[in-house]
């Protein structure tokens, strides 16, 4: 560029912010882009390669049907692992209050090889457990009642599942721990059917006892049939699960 001075004309100054020297990034964001690598257009081309076939609604409607398939099969796969593993007395999830975990290396013939869980009682926490149910059922204190007594007389606060630490009494933790009828001995699940709560000879039992009760029975029904809003016997858990054949059919 001529900087030359014209007469009756002051010369122009270059404004130092266009020197790359100095300020270079202007000079990257100036700077066109470059065209397409070989590999760059080779990438765009194959990932549009797999929908070319169904650009056709017929055939894009079938995909979405086989996908859909696929995944309903897959749910009924796992609710049924689940439930099976259920009825043999495997824990899933973090220990309640007053147990622990205890690990199982299981090799079983005609499924995967993994780790499985069973409780174990916490001897630290398990007596507070009876404790809950004793003044819930005999002195008919509230789960906020419950919290507070438990917070004055300083018995051992419930886990965290996620970072271990220990959290405070409240009322949510006592009405989880009283509705939980794995202090019975047994593994149960499906006690919630899409929000909304079912009746006791609609839960999925383990065959068996699994793990040492910290509740004697007549007390936690005691407890449960006057907080549910239906009155249920005692259910016969040796013979729980009244779908069970048509689970095992399928």
């Amino acid at each position: 560029m001529d900087l030359t001075p014209q007469p009756g004309r002051r010369p122009r100054r270059v404004s130092p912010r266009i020197n790359p020297l100095f300020y270079p990034f202007v000079s990257y964001r100036t700077r066109r882009p470059e065209s397409p690598t070989g590999w760059r257009r080779l990438r765009e081309a194959l990932t549009g390669y797999p929908l070319a076939p169904y650009d056709d609604d017929d055939r894009r409607e079938s995909a979405d049907l086989g996908v859909y398939l696929y995944q309903v099969e897959l749910a009924r796969r796992s609710r049924l692992t689940l439930w099976q593993r259920t009825r043999d007395g495997w824990w899933l999830g973090p220990a309640p209050y007053g147990y622990a975990l205890e690990h199982h290396w299981v090799e079983p013939e005609s499924a995967r090889a993994g780790w499985r869980h069973r409780l174990v009682v916490d001897a630290l926490r398990a007596p507070v457990v009876s404790l809950i149910f004793a003044w819930s059922a005999h002195e008919n204190l509230s789960d906020r009642a419950v919290a507070r007594r438990l917070t004055e007389q300083q018995h051992p606060r419930p886990l965290d599942p996620v970072s271990g630490r220990a959290r405070a009494w409240s009322r949510a933790v006592v009405r989880t721990i009283l509705a939980n009828p794995v202090y019975l001995g047994y593994v149960v699940r499906d006690r919630t059917l899409r929000g909304v709560d079912q009746p006791p000879e609609n839960w999925t039992w383990s065959r068996q006892r699994s793990h040492r009760a910290l509740v004697e029975p007549a007390l936690f029904w005691t407890v449960h049939n006057r907080r549910a809003r239906w009155v249920s016997p005692t259910p016969d858990t040796d013979t729980t699960g009244l779908t069970d054949q048509s689970r095992e059919a399928a």
